[in-house]
């Protein structure tokens, strides 16, 4: 692939999708985010659940492998249904996912984002 990829793992609120990928894009340099959505995405890879991880595998080596891909993106967001906590047990969620992350695809940057209110985009970690 001649284009510049990045991967966000996100949930699958749709308020959330355009938000983050226009921030990756503009303070990253790329053209193209692939995107993996589950409901409460962070709390999901937080307690680790071993059936997403598996699935996660497949998709992260299509997007780090076939599309080039060289930075991961995980985003937590607030009023989210799949994970109805507050922002802190949200932080406290994206912060843990991002070390999973990086033991899982150890030459692989990753960033951790918050989405507040406004649905606007801050970096974590």
């Amino acid at each position: 692939m001649n284009k510049n990829f990045a991967t966000l793992l996100n949930c699958m609120d749709g308020r959330t999708q355009l938000p983050a990928i226009n921030w990756i894009r503009n303070n990253f340099n790329v053209e193209y985010v692939d995107i993996i959505s589950e409901p409460g995405i962070d709390k999901v890879l937080f307690l680790k659940d071993r059936a997403f991880i598996a699935s996660l595998d497949k998709k992260m080596d299509i997007s780090l492998n076939g599309h080039g891909s060289n930075m991961i993106f995980i985003a937590g967001h607030y009023d989210c249904a799949g994970n109805n906590v507050n922002k802190d047990e949200h932080i406290k969620h994206i912060k843990a996912s991002v070390k999973l992350l990086k033991s899982l695809y150890e030459n692989v940057p990753v960033t951790g984002l918050w989405i507040n209110e406004d649905f606007k985009v801050k970096k974590i970690c």
